[in-house]
């Protein structure tokens, strides 16, 4: 014979059907409501916080903040009560599982989709933010994804109330293992805080493990973008100054680096297939050249002979060509790097750092109060190819600021290797031995000029080893 289990049944309207999930803050049940006859998720608040009157009075305030709140990305609140003395609120349902789920099911999301989920978050908290309400509670447990591929913020107001009432026991009753370092330490929190939650779940999504004071995620899967792992980094740094100022400015930099990839995706799906694969590459430069070779004979300028078999028309033998003597040479092109910033500083004028003029010059953003409040921010010059390098000269109208030189083939990891601190000269030398494609010019201080606190770079030149 079997026996049905009873129902319990909340303030005789909620029957409480399938549990959901526990939380150092209570149990999530799935129940209908049988006045409305709907399915609803009811989160019942663990007794140790509703004993609380002080914890009672403000999450009943954080809860009339969120009851008014109508964001698409937020599950709606739809009903709070007690019964027994222990506080219930009562949300839409939500069919589909949480982020955690899918984490524990197939591991870590590829970058596109892990992305995905972080900015459908961000955008779901920024009209609650607008409206004062902070989650502060965030996690992958209380992001859910319907069958669709929409995503749902859940569990709003629960950690403002916990935070505000119990401080102290924060850590304990959230159990968070990468709770922002503010609010572990009971400081003031702002967006910011958020903004550290979703860099964390990001963190998890693409690596299957808490940051838990790690900030990189290209140090457990080095196929990462290194821009995605600077963004990853930044909206972790523990100086809450450091990080993104609000959920916008993180989503933005993250759609940003999600165009990109997508435009260099469909740069490289127009090639031919074959292009792709290991022979490809190879396989593509020896047509190229090829080609070339036959114009270059049909046209007279090239003649059979020398070491490979093909030269120049009328070219010397390698020991009647004069040798090349070293010296200065404009960089191809340059670009900004700003890996601890906004990722862009003055990207518009950079140009003039190599464009032969001295009256003309890049210049960095205004520093207002005379500090970087970051580590520095640089400029990278694209040699165009690999050089042997041997020195360098800088030019600048305003003198004394201070700055760092590195050179090799990958730009992203120059601000590892960066040499002593030089100080800016109206015209200096220095050495820089190696060989690389990219020169990065590290600047950690800024000079006072007459519109501001800025670095200046009126020419930029590298001495390259006789060919």
């Amino acid at each position: 014979m079997q026996t049905r289990r009873p129902v319990t049944v909340l303030v005789g309207r909620y029957a409480l059907e399938q549990e959901l999930g526990r939380s150092g803050t209570g149990m999530a049940w799935r129940a209908e409501d049988r006045l409305l006859g709907r399915t609803v998720t009811l989160k019942i608040i663990h007794p140790s916080l509703g004993d609380d009157p002080v914890f009672a009075q403000r999450f009943a305030e954080e809860a009339r903040k969120v009851a008014s709140l109508s964001a698409p990305g937020i599950a709606r609140l739809l009903d709070t009560g007690e019964q027994d003395g222990v506080p219930f609120l009562v949300r839409e349902h939500i069919d589909g599982a949480s982020t955690r789920t899918r984490l524990d099911r197939e591991g870590p999301l590829p970058a596109s989709g892990a992305v995905r989920i972080a900015v459908a978050v961000l955008e779901a908290l920024s009209p609650a933010h607008a409206a004062g309400i902070l989650h502060l509670d965030l996690g992958l447990e209380n992001v859910l994804l319907t069958p669709e591929g929409h995503v749902r913020v859940t569990d709003l107001g629960i950690g403002s109330a916990v935070t505000a009432s119990r401080p102290a026991d924060a850590v304990r009753l959230l159990g968070r293992k990468s709770l922002p370092p503010e609010q572990a330490a009971g400081e003031p929190l702002d967006e910011r805080t958020d903004v550290f939650a979703v860099g964390a779940m990001l963190y998890e999504l693409l690596t299957g493990q808490a940051p838990e004071g790690r900030s990189s995620p290209r140090e457990l899967r080095p196929e990462l973008r290194r821009s995605l792992d600077r963004i990853v980094g930044r909206a972790l740094a523990t100086d809450p100054a450091e990080r993104f100022a609000n959920v916008h400015a993180f989503a933005s930099a993250l759609a940003t680096n999600a165009a990109e990839r997508d435009e260099a995706d469909e740069d490289r799906r127009g090639w031919p297939r074959w292009l792709g694969t290991w022979l490809g590459v190879p396989l593509a430069i020896a047509l190229v050249a090829a080609a070339a070779i036959a114009l270059g004979l049909s046209f007279g300028r090239l003649e059979v002979g020398g070491p490979l078999g093909i030269r120049a028309a009328g070219d010397p033998s390698p020991s009647a060509r004069p040798e090349t003597s070293p010296g200065p040479v404009i960089p191809a092109s340059a670009f900004t790097f700003d890996p601890f910033g906004d990722q862009s500083e003055n990207d518009s004028n950079v140009a003039l750092a190599i464009d032969g003029d001295r009256s003309t010059a890049w210049r960095s953003e205004n520093y207002f109060d005379g500090s970087l409040h970051k580590d520095g921010v640089g400029v990278v010059f694209d040699l165009g190819e690999r050089r042997d390098v041997s020195g360098f000269l800088l030019r600048t109208p305003n003198p004394g600021f201070l700055f760092h030189v590195a050179l090799g083939d990958d730009p992203d990891q120059l601000v590892d290797s960066v040499g002593e601190a030089i100080t800016a000269q109206e015209e200096t030398r220095g050495a820089l031995t190696g060989s690389g494609r990219y020169v990065l010019v590290w600047i950690t201080t800024v000079v006072e000029t007459d519109d501001g606190n800025r670095a200046e770079i009126a020419e930029f030149r590298v001495v390259v080893d006789a060919a």
